[in-house]
């Protein structure tokens, strides 16, 4: 199970009938800027995913996060944890725009505190059902084309065989001797695969992991690419032309971009009341 998972992201085409749902002020999910690590991915321009942000503790990056509003932010619930103890909201920072970790960005990417940390009121830590969590910033952030909020789904769809793109900042391999964290925001495209077949892909493999209708699986039967250690809580999208919708959230799985073993991420269609009750 992944503890801290590297990024991923998905774009595809919207599905009939499916619209975004806005929980901003502005017209959610435009990707500013285009172009093509995490496992088997690419990195992005700046810009790209413009509601992505870095999550740090202590100066360093664990989590990923996607922009909902300018005072709020959504992530995985198990990125809060430390063991079996919530982290205390004061522990934890923010960061908007960022691009590359280890360079400063024009325009200049912005550190915000976390006021209040609400994880789903039906998650445990070191577990990954309703694994989601909301951060409450301390001051609003201000738009622009590298900091910009999200769209969600406004009902449930599987979004089976759909393509999706991840993305993150986390390992570019399951092994660290291989590849390390990456620096530059990473992503990946990803096959969205039926539950029913995904739970057959993990059996076939001996894993007796139980995969809920709250979740949902990405990757490929080959493997060869997923998101990894340090993508928790990113975003995984869908999207047709200049926008994008947030439908899952990097949450656990079984290594990194393994055959028959695709990543698992919260499907946040199944969380919409739940979040639109704290945002709105």
């Amino acid at each position: 199970m992944w503890n801290q998972v590297t990024l991923m992201a998905a774009v595809t085409v919207l599905l009939p009938g499916i619209s975004p749902h806005n929980l901003s002020d502005v017209p959610c999910g435009r990707r500013w800027r285009r172009s093509g690590r995490i496992v088997g991915g690419e990195a992005t321009n700046p810009g790209e995913f413009p509601w992505l942000v870095s999550i740090t503790r202590r100066g360093g990056h664990f989590c990923g996060g996607t922009l909902l509003h300018k005072r709020w932010v959504m992530t995985a619930a198990h990125c809060m944890c430390s063991g079996p103890v919530h982290l205390p909201a004061e522990h934890i920072r923010v960061t908007v725009g960022e691009h590359d970790l280890t360079s400063a960005e024009e325009p200049a990417a912005h550190e915000v505190r976390v006021s209040r940390l609400l994880l789903h009121p039906d998650y445990k830590c070191a577990r990954f059902a309703n694994d989601i969590a909301l951060l409450e910033l301390s001051s609003e952030v201000t738009w622009s084309e590298a900091v910009w909020p999200a769209c969600l789904p406004t009902g449930f769809s599987s979004y089976s065989n759909t393509e999706a793109t991840a993305a993150g900042w986390g390992w570019l391999q399951e092994s660290s001797s291989k590849g390390g964290r990456a620096d530059v925001l990473q992503k990946v495209k990803l096959q969205v695969v039926p539950n029913e077949e995904c739970r057959d892909w993990y059996r076939s493999q001996g894993k007796k992991i139980k995969i809920s209708d709250s979740q949902m699986c990405a990757g490929y039967e080959s493997g060869g690419r997923d998101s990894c250690w340090a993508d928790s809580g990113g975003p995984l999208m869908i999207g047709e032309g200049d926008q994008t919708m947030v439908v899952g959230i990097v949450s656990t799985g079984i290594g990194c971009a393994r055959p028959r073993l695709p990543g698992l991420y919260t499907r946040i269609s199944e969380y919409m009341v739940w979040i639109e009750g704290h945002v709105r």
